[in-house]
C-alpha cells in the first residue's frame, strides 16, 4: 500500500534527513519515488537528477529533477520561504519548451507546494505537509505508475467564474430596471472590491456580508420591494471606506480609508430582493481564493455580453503572459542581482538595485482588464522580497540594521502607480484600476510579515495611471503620446487588415493611415502597436508584445518586426507561433526584444517536425522567426513581374453573377454561343476537395465588354440587371456616405471608391483579370493551385475553366514548367515567403513568385528529364484520382502517411531532377542557394544582362514536345 511506504518514508526523513539542499536533495527524492510505487527510485519512473537547463545569460543552470512532461521539482533547504522561488521554477519550465510538465512542485523538505501550470502558475495548487502524506496521497496521483487526475483543494479558475457570474447577474438586472450602465459598473466593482477586502480582513468582522443578510431579510415580507436598507447601509458603507481615518465607532466602527479612486463618487442604491440574494451569494465565495489575473476577463465578459458568456469566457492565461514578463522584467533583474551579488560592496549594489526597482514603470497600451499589469506587479514584488531578503541576509551589524530601518521607513516600495495603462473600452479601463487595486491588498495581507511598513490601505489613486483613451490617436488624430515607462508589455488588439475597415469604419481607417503613414497600410491591426512601442522605447529600454503570427509575414512584417530590427532593436527571446489563450481563435507570434545591442543569449520557441514548441538557441532572431535561412532581402525580380504570368483568379464580388451547373448547362445547351461568357468557375475546395476537381457554378463573364455588347447577351444580362444592380447601387450609396466625414476633413484624403467604381461597371465582375484571360486565349491548358493550402498541390486545368480567386493561375502549358513549380525547392521559396492563415500557407504572389529565382542555364537533357519526372508524377496521380474515387487533398493525405509509396517517391524524383536543373548541391542549405541566385539574377538585371525568366527557355525548338494533353476538363 502507498500509505504505508509513505509512513515509512516519513520515518526515515526524520530520522536521517537535516534538510540540507544540496547534500540531502537527491537521497529524499529518490526515496519519495520509491514510496509513491517506484521501486527503483526516480530513475526508474524516468525522472533526471541536475537537469541541465539554459540561462538567458551566460552559463548552465540544473534543475534538481525533471520529468519531461510529468513534472518539474525544485528543492530548497528546511525552513526556506518556498515563495521566493517560484520565479526560478517558472524561467527553468518555460526554457523547457516541449518537454514542458503541467505540474510543478517546490519542496524545502517539509513542505510540498504542488502547482498547475495548466490553470495557475502563480499561486500552489495544493500545500502538503510532510506528515500528511499518506492522508493526501491524490495529491500526487499525477506522478503514479497509472497516473491520475490530482484531487487539489479549491478551483481558483472555478472560484472566479462562479464569484463573477452573481456580480454580472447584478449588474445585468440593475440595467434592467433603468440603473444608468456607468452607475451599475461603478457600483458592482465597489462592492467587488468591498468582498476582497473582506476576505483578506481589510474589512472587520465580514461586515459587508452581515449588511447583505440584513437586507436580504428585510425583503423577506416583501420580496417585490427595493431594500431601503440597502440603499441606506451599503452606500453608508462605501462612504466610510471614503473617509480619512478610521471609523471610531458606530455600526462602521474599524472600517480604513480605502480611496483609490473607486470610492470618490458614490451612488447609494435600492437594491431588489433578488439582486440582494445574488449578491449575497457572491459575497458567500472565498474572495481570497479568486484568481486576479482572470477575474477581470469574466468580469468584462459579464458585464459587456451577459452572465451566460461568462462561463464561454476566454482569457489571456497567466502562463502565456509570463512568456513577455519572464524576459522582459523577471530575467533582466535576476541577471542585475547575479551581478550585484558578485560586486566588491553586494549590499550598496542592492540597495541601489532596490531604489531602481522601486522608479522602474511598465506601460500595456492595451491593457484590457488588466491581466498583464496584474502579473507584472506579482513579479516585480517578488523581485522587490528577494531583494530585501539579500539586504537582510548582508545586514550583520547594528549599523546595516539601522540602515535598513531607516530605508523602510524612507522609501516607498514597488506600488501600483508605477504601472500605466490604456485601453479604449471604459468597462476594462474601470476593471484594471480594481485588479491592481486587489493585486495591493492580496499582497500586502499575505506578505506583510516580510513588509512590515507596507500598508494594504489606502489604495492608490490609478485615475492618472489607467485612461480611457485611444492608444494610437489624439484628439487631433495624430499619433497619441505614451506615457514614458521602462517597460512595455501587452496584447494589442488583433484585426486583420480585411477586417479593420469593417470593424472600425473608414473614417477611423483613414486617420491610422494618416497618422501612421510609414506603417504600409496592408498590415494588420497589431502592427501599429509594435511600431509605436518601439518609437516610444527610451535606449536599452524593452518590450514584450503579442501579435498575429502575421506580423512575420509581408507588409505587417515589414511595419512591426522590420522596423524594429532596422531601427536599433534586437529581438532576444520570441515564440514564432503558438494557439492564443485568449479570446480571439488565432495563431499568434509573441516577441521580446530590446531598443539597443542586447548581450545575451537569444533563444527563439519555434515548432518541431511533431508541431511541438521546440527552444532552440541561436545567434540571431530574423524578422520571420524563423530557423531557416532568412529570405526576407530577397529581391523582386523583373523577369517574373514582365510579361505578368501568375494571377489570382477571377472575384466576382457578388453572388449574383454565380450560377448553379445545372442552370448554367441548360442555358448553354439552348444558347451554345452564351459559351464566351458563361464559364466553369473554379474553386479551391472543388480543386484538391472534390473528386475529378469539377466546378460547381457557372460566372458570368462580361469581362472586357462594354454594356452594349454585354446587353446582346440577353438572357445573362437581365440576370444581373436584377440581382447584381441594385447591390452595387447601394454598397455605392454607403461607401459614398463613408467617405463624406474624411473628405470634409480633407478634399485631397485618400478614400475607398472600390463600391463607387464597380457600380459604373456593375454588369462586369469586382476583378474579372483581364490581362490573365488574354494569356488563357493563347494556350489550352495551364496550371492552377489553390490560394491557400496545408500542401504543396499543382494541377494542370483547361482554359475553358476560369478560377476564383481562391486559386491561383500560372500561365505555362509544358512539363518542364510544372515541374519547378510542383518541385520542393519551389515549396521551400513558398514557405519562407508566404503569408499564412491559421496553420495553412497563402501564396502571395508578389512575395513568393516575383521573387523566385529560375535555373538559369539548364541543359536540354536536364529540362527533358524534369518534363519527364513530371509526366511520370501525373500519370501515376491521375490512376490514383481514377481508380480510387480520391480527392487530390485525399490522395496526398495518405501519401504523407509513414510507408512505402511510389508517388511520393516519384515527388522525390522530380525534386532530384530539379535541384541538378538549378545546379544545386543537395547536401547545402537549399534556401540559402535559392537567396544566392535570388540575388545574382537581380544584379543582372540590374546591370542590364541577360537572366532565364520563368518558364521555358527561348532556345528550346521542340516546345510540343514538352506539352502533353493532361489536364482536368469540365464534364458537360
Amino acid at each position: 500500500m502507498i500509505e504505508n511506504k509513505l509512513q515509512e518514508f516519513i520515518k526515515y526523513c526524520k530520522a536521517n534527513i537535516k534538510g540540507d539542499e544540496k547534500g540531502e536533495a537527491q537521497i529524499f527524492l529518490d526515496h519519495f519515488f520509491m514510496a509513491i510505487g517506484y521501486n527503483d527510485g526516480l530513475k526508474g519512473a524516468g525522472a533526471d537528477l541536475e537537469f541541465r537547463v539554459r540561462k538567458l545569460t551566460k552559463g548552465i543552470s540544473f534543475a534538481d529533477l525533471v520529468w519531461p512532461k510529468r513534472v518539474l521539482i525544485e528543492m530548497k533547504k528546511r525552513g526556506e520561504k518556498l515563495d521566493m522561488h517560484l520565479q526560478q521554477a517558472t524561467s527553468y519550465w518555460l526554457m523547457l519548451a516541449s518537454n514542458r510538465p503541467r505540474y510543478v512542485i517546490l519542496c524545502n523538505f517539509d513542505e510540498f507546494w504542488i502547482y498547475d501550470f495548466d490553470k495557475d502558475p502563480s499561486e500552489p495548487a495544493d500545500i502538503v505537509k510532510l506528515e500528511n502524506l499518506p492522508k493526501r496521497k491524490a495529491s500526487f496521483s499525477f506522478l503514479f505508475e497509472k497516473p491520475q487526475a490530482p484531487v487539489f483543494g479549491a478551483n481558483r479558475e472555478e472560484v472566479t467564474e462562479k464569484a463573477t457570474y452573481f456580480i454580472a447577474t447584478v449588474f445585468h438586472s440593475m440595467q434592467y430596471r433603468g440603473v444608468e450602465r456607468e452607475v451599475a459598473m461603478r457600483y458592482c466593482l465597489q462592492c467587488v472590491l468591498a468582498m476582497f477586502a473582506e476576505d483578506v480582513k481589510l474589512l472587520p468582522d465580514n461586515l459587508f456580508t452581515r449588511i447583505l443578510n440584513e437586507c436580504f431579510e428585510e425583503g423577506m415580507d416583501h420580496p417585490r420591494d427595493k431594500s431601503a436598507k440597502s440603499y441606506d447601509l451599503i452606500g453608508q458603507l462605501f462612504s466610510e471606506m471614503n473617509s480619512k481615518g478610521i471609523t471610531e465607532g458606530g455600526r462602521f466602527k474599524g472600517v480604513d480609508y480605502f480611496n483609490g479612486g473607486l470610492f470618490q463618487v458614490i451612488v447609494p442604491i435600492e437594491l431588489t430582493k433578488y439582486e440582494i440574494e445574488m449578491m449575497a451569494v457572491a459575497a458567500g465565495k472565498d474572495w481570497s481564493r479568486v484568481n486576479p489575473s482572470i477575474f477581470g476577463s469574466f468580469f468584462e465578459a459579464g458585464m459587456d455580453k451577459g452572465e451566460r458568456h461568462i462561463y464561454g469566457a476566454h482569457y489571456t492565461h497567466e502562463i502565456d503572459i509570463k512568456k513577455i514578463v519572464d524576459p522582459v522584467i523577471v530575467q533582466p533583474w535576476h541577471k542585475a542581482i547575479e551581478r550585484a551579488s558578485e560586486s566588491k560592496n553586494p549590499l550598496d549594489a542592492y540597495y541601489k538595485l532596490i531604489t531602481e526597482l522601486r522608479n522602474f514603470k511598465v506601460l500595456d497600451p492595451a491593457c484590457g482588464s488588466g491581466n498583464f499589469l496584474f502579473v507584472a506587479y506579482c513579479e516585480m514584488k517578488m523581485l522587490e522580497k528577494q531583494l530585501l531578503t539579500l539586504i537582510r541576509e548582508n545586514s550583520p551589524k547594528l549599523v546595516d540594521a539601522k540602515r535598513l530601518q531607516n530605508f523602510l521607513v524612507s522609501n516607498n516600495y514597488v506600488n501600483t502607480k508605477q504601472f500605466y495603462g490604456m485601453d479604449i473600452k471604459k468597462y476594462a479601463v474601470e476593471v484594471a484600476k480594481v485588479t491592481l487595486m486587489i493585486a495591493k491588498e492580496l499582497w500586502v495581507t499575505e506578505q506583510g510579515e516580510d513588509f512590515d511598513n507596507e500598508k494594504a490601505l489606502p489604495l492608490d489613486n490609478l485615475d492618472a495611471n489607467i485612461q480611457c483613451v485611444d492608444a494610437l490617436l489624439d484628439d487631433k488624430y495624430g499619433q497619441k503620446e505614451w506615457p514614458e515607462a521602462d517597460v512595455i508589455i501587452g496584447n494589442p488588439p488583433f484585426q486583420s487588415k480585411r477586417n479593420m475597415q469593417k470593424e472600425f469604419g473608414a473614417d477611423y481607417v483613414n486617420r491610422i493611415r494618416t497618422a501612421y503613414d510609414k506603417v504600409p497600410g496592408r498590415a494588420d491591426f497589431c502592427v501599429y502597436w509594435f511600431y509605436r512601442a518601439h518609437n516610444t522605447l527610451k535606449e536599452g529600454s524593452r518590450a514584450g508584445l503579442v501579435g498575429t503570427n502575421t506580423i512575420t509575414e509581408n507588409y505587417s512584417r515589414e511595419g512591426s518586426l522590420d522596423y524594429i530590427i532596422n531601427n536599433g532593436g534586437e529581438i532576444y527571446n520570441a515564440v514564432a507561433t503558438q494557439d492564443w489563450s485568449g479570446e480571439a481563435a488565432v495563431d499568434v507570434a509573441i516577441v521580446n526584444w530590446k531598443k539597443g545591442s542586447f548581450k545575451g543569449r537569444r533563444y527563439l520557441y519555434h515548432p518541431n517536425n511533431k508541431g511541438e514548441l521546440e527552444l532552440y538557441e541561436v545567434d540571431n532572431i530574423n524578422s520571420s522567426l524563423s530557423l531557416d535561412t532568412d529570405v526576407v532581402g530577397a529581391k523582386i525580380l523583373k523577369c517574373n513581374k514582365k510579361p505578368k504570368m501568375v494571377f489570382q483568379g477571377q472575384v466576382p464580388g457578388m453572388d449574383g453573377y454565380l450560377l448553379s451547373v445545372n442552370k448554367g448547362r441548360s442555358i448553354l445547351k439552348a444558347k451554345p454561343s452564351y459559351k464566351e461568357v458563361l464559364k466553369p468557375h473554379l474553386i479551391a475546395e472543388e480543386l484538391i476537395g472534390k473528386h475529378g476537381s469539377q466546378p460547381e457554378r457557372f460566372v458570368i463573364d462580361f469581362t472586357g465588354k462594354d454594356m452594349t455588347e454585354a446587353g446582346s447577351y440577353k438572357e445573362l444580362f437581365k440576370i444581373l440587371e436584377k440581382d447584381v444592380l441594385p447591390r452595387r447601387k447601394e454598397a455605392k450609396e454607403n461607401q459614398e456616405t463613408e467617405n463624406k466625414p474624411i473628405l470634409e476633413r480633407d478634399a485631397y484624403a485618400k478614400v475607398n471608391k472600390h463600391h463607387i467604381t464597380f457600380y459604373n461597371r456593375w454588369w462586369q465582375l469586382a476583378y474579372g483579370r483581364e490581362d490573365m484571360l488574354k494569356q488563357m486565349k493563347k494556350m489550352k491548358r495551364y496550371i492552377v493551385t489553390s490560394g491557400v493550402s496545408k500542401r504543396n498541390i499543382f494541377e494542370f486545368v483547361s482554359t475553358d475553366i476560369v478560377p476564383n480567386a481562391a486559386v491561383f493561375g500560372f500561365m505555362y502549358d509544358d512539363d518542364y514548367s510544372f515541374g519547378i513549380i510542383q518541385s520542393g525547392v519551389h515549396y521551400e521559396w513558398w514557405k519562407a515567403r508566404c503569408s499564412t492563415l491559421e496553420a495553412r500557407l497563402r501564396y502571395t504572389t508578389n512575395t513568393v513568385w516575383d521573387s523566385f529565382p529560375w535555373p538559369q542555364k539548364p541543359t536540354e537533357k536536364q529540362i527533358e528529364q524534369v518534363a519527364k519526372r513530371t509526366r511520370e508524377l501525373l500519370d501515376e496521380r491521375n490512376k490514383a484520382l481514377k481508380d480510387y474515387k480520391y480527392s487530390l487533398r485525399d490522395l496526398y493525405r495518405v501519401v504523407e502517411k509513414p510507408g512505402k509509396n511510389r508517388i511520393r517517391e516519384l515527388h522525390t524524383s522530380l525534386d532530384k531532377a530539379v535541384i541538378d536543373a538549378y545546379g544545386f548541391d543537395e547536401k547545402k542549405d537549399l534556401l540559402t542557394q535559392l537567396l544566392e541566385l535570388n540575388l545574382e539574377v537581380a544584379a543582372k538585371e540590374g546591370k542590364g544582362q541577360d537572366v532565364q525568366a520563368p518558364g521555358l527557355p527561348e532556345w528550346v525548338k521542340d516546345k510540343e514536345k514538352l506539352v502533353s494533353d493532361i489536364c482536368v476538363r469540365f464534364e458537360m
